[in-house]
């Protein structure tokens, strides 16, 4: 039986995106665009924000990816802006937040 990488990739984005909603955080996540990357800056999967802060969210599972990860630790911190790594593990079922 063939892995849909994509089709998996999809259900832990919305499984964060559900979270993020949960906690109350108003979530966007950009639309399907054929031939073109959806990542936000080209790093992230989703925006969430709240009264108090913006978060932008990559969502990986099973493991932490350093290539996407370094990048992503290297961009500069604005206030109120957080960039977050959501690694999802299948075990538990829950995420891991760097």
């Amino acid at each position: 039986m063939k892995i849909n990488r994509r089709r998996i990739g999809l259900k832990i984005e919305r499984l964060a995106f559900e979270e993020l909603r949960i906690k109350k955080f108003l979530v966007w996540k950009p639309p399907k665009v054929k031939f073109q990357s959806q990542d936000i800056l080209g790093f992230f999967d989703l925006i969430a924000l709240n009264k108090k802060e913006l978060k932008l969210v990559q969502v990986q599972k099973g493991r932490n990816r350093p290539y996407k990860t370094n990048k992503i630790l290297k961009l500069p911190k604005p206030k109120n802006i957080s960039f977050e790594i959501w690694v999802y593990d299948v075990k538990n079922k829950k995420f891991r937040v760097i």
